[in-house]
């Protein structure tokens, strides 16, 4: 063999590039493969943590909603004055004598339709009479709602005048439909107005077995219904919020429940309880990413579920969403028993239903989170990757954990170990092909290229390759070239798009909202404390759009109200939304104001001159009606496509009722904007109106500011 020192450079060159190409990947692929198989399966356990984490957030935020949601409702007047009507309906039905056919019918009733039900889920009392109601308004008003109802079970809400002529059926007529309304927007599964005193439910939407009857002294007295309504009559704090945990409940035929209450205050009067039942398909929502458990990270075999510190599921079962039969026929054949089966077929849930007692569950009780590997809990023997914490819920003592077949959560591992199989003979085989090619013609030009994709990496997108010969590098080259251009203006052109998506944004949300969003909050609802909320409206607008061809009417309503959003931007006011005729705007949020209330009025007198003026110069009868008022609301983004910026709350209800029954050409106002402006703007008692829903309201028309002397 000749020495190396007489080979050809060609073949030197071979041979060292040989070498150093083995060698390089021997030792530099050996350590990316261990490293990279490190941070694959830690990515692999981040990720599920991630999911645990972000479900945990999800539902213990959706309980915070709850929470003060319910709080809000129990100081609502509205359900005040409900709790009042109801209470002296019921006692009023109460001192009248046991009707005979009421008895009978209800205990017919509940010997034909209730107890055999409970008999079957070998959950039944020893007589049906332990499940009777026992008192006069109990018996008749179970006989009207239940026993009469022509509407079945899970349907009975659709009765609202039972048709007695009583005056707890007038009371029920006036209310129900706005209590349905409610339970069904926010997703509430039934709703209570509970007597202080007595413990008598006087009112439930849904009509189930314990409607009318006593939590104090009732066939439903140990429930934990009647454990939260104790809970709101022992305390003296009126922001109260109590929360059980799920409990199967007789009156639902021993289906799981959840109640959230809190107690109704009237001044100083306790006069009642307001309880939710909670509905398990929010929680559900919440933990299965409305089904897209895939979506979410957790692959075909994986789930995220809550576990209560009875080691039993507060949530259902993946494979039970997705094929019930096939779920319930693998816990047959692991020896559940039949008593089970029936009740997971009857309620349609896995809640308070399937045992998840592991180790993992036991150490998120205690307070620890982490991630481990444990053997499947349904008897096939599966190992998984599970992911666990404990959930801050006040009042409830829950795990959660997300769990994940292992061999689908390192199913990336087994790929990444083939594709470095088949990368190393790859880079091998281009090993031995650029060796062979190698010369110093074509280094440089290679070079040329590193240095300049170096530049572009570095953000350099002005960086160019000169290559003078037309060959495949000369093309590579140009090519080179032309991508950084692309780049270049594509990058341009996003960054374009990115300023005239936030402005578009900006233009339709406040811009803490706009904010909020782009960080990724999804549920935006936010209480502020006192604000003042302007409802403005055009008087004659129905006759005057009636003559007027649509396009006159809205380059008039256009320019007029854009008029009022210069006023609004001048002022510091935001604009929330207009409806046909209708502009709404509040000062105050998302941004405090001290001053929202004088703000305010002067953006109503301006309204005024601004519609005036403008009506002058287009020829038109133009005036306003204006109705402001001050006080709490909630405000919130809705929706997730067309959404917007909107208030709720009785401060708006009020401040609209206000412009409608107002003065044209006049501002209205209620007592709480009198009394922040009085000394600084001209007022004039209009007197007592009678406003709907409110009953008589004092209310002032707003004239102007007082001139300086006058204020001094």
């Amino acid at each position: 063999m000749r020495r190396f020192g007489h080979w050809s450079i060609r073949y030197k060159l071979l041979s060292l590039l040989l070498l150093l190409g083995v060698m390089t990947f021997a030792v530099t692929g050996t350590i990316a493969y261990i490293k990279y198989l490190s941070a694959l399966k830690n990515d692999v356990m981040n990720q599920l943590t991630g999911v645990t984490r972000s479900k945990a957030f999800q539902i213990q935020a959706y309980y915070r909603t709850i929470h003060n949601h319910t709080e809000t409702l129990s100081d609502d007047r509205m359900f005040i004055e409900a709790m009042r009507e109801f209470r002296a309906a019921y006692r009023k039905m109460d001192d009248a004598p046991i009707p005979a056919d009421a008895l009978n019918a209800v205990r017919e009733d509940y010997q034909n339709h209730f107890y055999p039900d409970m008999q079957r889920l070998k959950m039944a009392r020893p007589r049906v009479e332990d499940y009777l109601p026992f008192t006069p308004a109990a018996l008749e008003l179970q006989y009207l709602y239940i026993a009469k109802n022509p509407n079945p079970a899970g349907r009975r809400d659709q009765l609202a005048d039972a048709g007695d002529n009583s005056d707890y059926s007038r009371v029920h007529e006036k209310y129900h439909a706005t209590f349905q309304s409610l339970i069904n927007k926010f997703g509430y599964y039934d709703l209570y107005l509970i007597d202080y005193d007595t413990g008598r439910i006087v009112y439930e939407v849904s009509k189930d077995r314990d409607f009318a009857t006593s939590l104090k002294d009732g066939p439903y007295r140990d429930s934990n219904l009647a454990k939260v309504f104790k809970l709101c009559t022992e305390t003296n704090n009126v922001d109260d919020v109590f929360l059980t945990d799920f409990e199967p409940y007789e009156a639902s035929m021993g289906e799981p429940t959840q109640y959230i209450a809190s107690p109704i205050w009237d001044g100083q009067e306790h006069v009642g309880v307001l309880a939710l039942q909670l509905s398990t398909a929010a929680i559900d929502e919440v933990m299965t990413g409305n089904r897209g458990w895939v979506r979410d990270g957790l692959g075909t075999t994986g789930e995220s579920v809550i576990i209560g510190d009875d080691y039993l599921l507060r949530t259902n079962a993946r494979q039970y969403l997705e094929n019930p039969d096939g779920f319930l026929a693998r816990l047959k054949a692991n020896g559940v028993s039949e008593e089970k089966l029936d009740r997971i077929r009857t309620y349609k849930t896995t809640i308070l239903q399937i045992l998840a007692k592991f180790p993992s569950v036991t150490a998120a009780l205690d307070g620890k989170e982490g991630t481990v590997i444990e053997r499947n809990a349904r008897g096939q023997g599966t190992a998984s990757l599970v992911s666990y914490m404990p959930l801050h819920i006040e009042g409830l003592h829950w795990a959660i954990a997300a769990r994940m077949y292992l061999e689908e959560a390192l199913k990336p591992v087994s790929e990444m170990r083939r594709l470095f199989t088949w990368w190393g003979v790859g880079l091998l085989f281009l090993t031995v092909l650029a060796a062979w090619l190698m010369t110093r013609q074509i280094l440089r030009p290679v070079n040329a290229l590193v240095a300049a994709a170096g530049k572009v990496a570095a953000g350099d997108l002005t960086a160019q390759v000169e290559w003078k010969y037309k060959d495949e590098l000369g093309t590579l080259s140009d090519t080179f070239n032309a991508m950084t251009k692309s780049i270049r203006e594509k990058t341009e052109l996003i960054e374009q798009k990115n300023r005239e998506n936030e402005a578009l944004l900006l233009n339709i949300l406040p811009g803490e909202i706009a904010a909020r969003l782009k960080e990724g909050e999804q549920d935006i609802a936010d209480s502020f404390a006192d604000v003042t909320v302007l409802f403005g409206d055009i008087v004659g607008f129905t006759a005057l759009s009636s003559k007027t061809s649509a396009t006159e009417i809205v380059e008039m309503l256009n320019g007029l109200f854009s008029l009022f959003d210069h006023e609004a931007s001048e002022l510091g006011i935001e604009k929330i939304k207009t409806i046909g005729d209708c502009y709404m705007a509040v000062c105050g949020l998302p941004r405090p104001c001290p001053d929202h209330a004088d703000k305010m009025a002067q953006m109503a007198l301006r309204m005024l001159d601004a519609t005036g003026s403008y009506g002058k110069e287009k020829g038109l009868d133009l005036r306003l009606r204006i109705g402001l008022n001050s006080g709490p609301v909630v405000a919130g983004v809705i929706g997730t496509t067309k959404f917007i910026y909107d208030l709720w709350g009785d401060t708006v209800n009020l401040a609209s009722r206000m412009e409608s029954t107002g003065v044209p050409g006049q501002i209205q106002v209620t007592r709480s904007v009198y009394e922040r402006l009085k000394d600084a703007y001209q007022f004039e008692s209009r007197g007592i109106v009678q406003v709907k829903g409110k009953g008589e309201i004092e209310t002032w028309i707003l004239h102007g500011q007082m001139r300086t002397a006058e204020v001094v």
